[in-house]
């Protein structure tokens, strides 16, 4: 964790992120489009891919393959934001699924100190989040998608029903899918649970969701105020 090798993997994810935007904002709108929804395909691929693994490796049971933490998720809701064009999609994976590549290469639990970095685990993890980063800020650069703080509400109502969903998995098969019932191993949120316990935990962990979410929306609310301050000293 945050050693020589990962500082090494968040540099090269991060130049291939800056690269791959670059690729998609110089290419023909087109060839742009399928630029993304290839990647937008890519997702659930790379998810698959590690549900095989783990069977693989000897993990049977069904509910233990399931992407229901936040990161697998998006293997539906990217796609459906690519291919659909709805716009309550692409918000909920801008709020998301961009946070949720960051911390995952950031704070990789279950992979950092378990695996080397030359590892299926690791070349599999550190690929998804990125995929994970690019695909909405490739939505934005290519114009498809424009954040809205206003439409903000709307992202809660996804999140809070796809929690309670992965939630009821959690409590029936006693799962820990979106670290509802315990915190992810290498983060400050283990001091979190293990000094105030589960209710303060998720509580904390939702309040710096939903304000890091909110932060990556002001830049779009900024500009919004200046484009509409701009109309009105031109009337």
């Amino acid at each position: 964790m945050l050693g020589a090798a990962h500082i090494l993997l968040l540099l090269l994810a991060a130049l291939g992120i800056v690269f791959l935007l670059h690729i998609v904002h110089a290419l023909p709108p087109a060839r742009a489009r399928r630029t993304v929804c290839a990647a937008a395909l890519l997702v659930p691929a790379l998810e698959l891919t590690h549900s095989v693994w783990l069977w693989a490796t000897g993990v049977s049971h069904l509910v233990q393959l399931l992407p229901l933490h936040l990161c697998g998720i998006q293997s539906l809701f990217i796609p459906l934001a690519v291919f659909t064009r709805r716009t309550c999609f692409q918000d909920f994976v801008y709020a998301t699924s961009l946070l949720g590549g960051v911390f995952g290469i950031l704070f990789p639990a279950g992979v950092a100190d378990y695996y080397p970095v030359l590892s299926f685990q690791t070349i599999q993890t550190v690929l998804l989040h990125m995929l994970l980063i690019f695909v909405p800020l490739a939505l934005i650069r290519t114009g498809e998608h424009l954040p809205s703080l206003h439409r903000f509400p709307r992202v809660l109502c996804i999140f809070f029903a796809v929690a309670l969903v992965v939630g009821t998995v959690d409590r029936i098969f006693g799962e820990n899918y979106m670290f509802l019932y315990e915190a992810p191993a290498g983060t400050p949120l283990v001091w979190v649970f293990g000094t105030f316990g589960r209710p303060v935990y998720l509580i904390v962990t939702f309040l710096l969701l939903a304000g890091a979410s909110l932060l990556i929306h002001l830049p779009f609310a900024l500009r919004q105020r200046q484009v509409e301050r701009a109309v009105r000293q031109r009337a």
